[in-house]
């Protein structure tokens, strides 16, 4: 027997959404005591679910979609037309294997060859300025790192540009849509950039190494033999470059995790297993991707629950990562409850997606938010700093979240 699904009363619930952010979905589905809720937000009717159940059901091939799922609006800016991110099935597939192979096992000890130069180089000028806004200076350090990696030119004099314009994508949609605009500009100047780049490769005025990610995507052919149209390749080079860039979030709040469990330093020092553990809680407990959406490729019946064709779909995320069904004392910050967590559990932390590497929509840079992470963190422990009064709260309602003050440090000076 089909069951209702519980449905949220009034005609649109925009404005709710804007303000309780990351808590709007589990607010309501905690109201209805369901993991499953109807609501409606910029006048389009969703089904949102949370828990590893419900993550098995969304990432679903057979089940669900993501052509036609992300406004035009919002793709434009987040995702970019024809992305990887947006088709299905066969080109889907065969674009993610081209990322994936641009992520091999080389490139990746690339990237953390990179890493480490930039790190210890930002350190040393962290030391001689004094005082730092911390997360600021992340995104400095990783536009330059993933634009290194990736085998783009950036010069000094662009570097406070560029990094500007890919923090206005990151937070086009913060403060209520007030910094739209500023996200929509950001990403014209970002693509005309890029654009530029590739049409230099493919006319020979820039020579990046053959397996570098950006002659693999200037190059890559699609299933007609022809290559992407310079702005879809521009896309899909930014797509790497914009979540890259993101991870500062997880390295700005494994800052503050450090600051607010100081009794744990020592251990990360000593333990590599806690330093996975504490990776792992860092991503489960402090806020990200607040959902992700997906539609209906035909109508089903799941759980007792209709779902109509073309419905628009959202897998909670952040509510998934705190389900007190899911975890014990989920709003600890507890990193030894990894100890106990079956790597198997594909489907229990999901703070970037989850589902098939290979064939699914899962996040191709999982591999790597980890590894920057785990880099970030190694430099982070060998610094002393004073901490100066400031707010290091985070709001909820705010996407992407962040400490208030982004965490001034001063007096900054490594470890004897």
């Amino acid at each position: 027997m089909v069951k209702p699904i519980p449905k949220e009363e009034g005609l649109d619930h925009t404005v709710a959404w804007m303000n309780e952010g990351y808590l709007f979905l589990s607010n309501r589905m905690n109201q209805f005591n369901s993991d499953i809720v109807e609501t409606k937000i910029l006048g389009k009717k969703f089904i949102a679910m949370r828990g590893p159940k419900a993550a098995e059901l969304f990432y679903d091939s057979s089940r669900f979609i993501r052509d036609g799922a992300i406004p035009k609006n919002v793709a434009d800016i987040i995702i970019g037309k024809k992305s990887v991110f947006l088709l299905d099935d066969g080109q889907h597939h065969k674009r993610k294997q081209m990322l994936l192979n641009v992520f091999d096992e080389e490139q990746l000890l690339k990237l953390e060859q990179i890493s480490r130069n930039q790190w210890g180089i930002a350190i040393e000028r962290w030391e001689q300025i004094g005082k730092i806004v911390l997360l600021d200076e992340l995104e400095r350090l990783f536009t330059i790192i993933v634009c290194n990696w990736i085998g783009i030119p950036l010069y000094a004099k662009n570097v406070s540009l560029r990094t500007k314009d890919i923090r206005s994508m990151l937070t086009a949609f913060t403060n209520k849509g007030k910094n739209y605009f500023q996200g929509n500009q950001a990403k014209k100047r970002a693509l005309k950039w890029i654009s530029y780049i590739i049409r230099q490769v493919r006319t020979g005025r820039i020579h990046p190494h053959e397996q570098s990610p950006l002659y693999q995507i200037a190059w890559y052919e699609r299933s007609n033999g022809k290559l992407l149209p310079i702005v879809n390749a521009a896309e899909e080079v930014l797509n790497i470059i914009r979540p890259f860039v993101a991870i500062t979030r997880y390295a700005c709040f494994s800052q503050l995790a450090l600051l607010e469990n100081p009794q744990i330093m020592q251990r990360l020092r000593e333990d590599a297993l806690y330093v996975n553990w504490f990776i792992q809680e860092v991503k489960r407990f402090y806020p990200a991707v607040p959902f992700v959406v997906a539609k209906a490729r035909e109508s089903f019946i799941w759980e007792d629950r209709y779902f109509p064709k073309n419905r628009l779909v959202l897998l909670d995320l952040y509510g998934s990562n705190h389900h007190p069904n899911t975890w014990d004392e989920p709003e600890k910050f507890i990193p030894e409850r990894f100890q106990f967590l079956n790597e198997k559990e594909h489907y229990r932390l999901i703070p970037q997606g989850a589902g098939d590497l290979e064939f699914g929509h899962r996040c191709v840079g999982e591999e790597i938010t980890t590894q920057m992470m785990r880099i970030s963190l190694e430099y982070l422990l060998q610094l002393d700093y004073d901490l100066p009064d400031q707010d290091l709260d985070y709001k909820l309602n705010r996407i992407p979240a962040q400490p208030s003050s982004k965490i001034v440090l001063q007096n900054i000076r490594t470890r004897e």
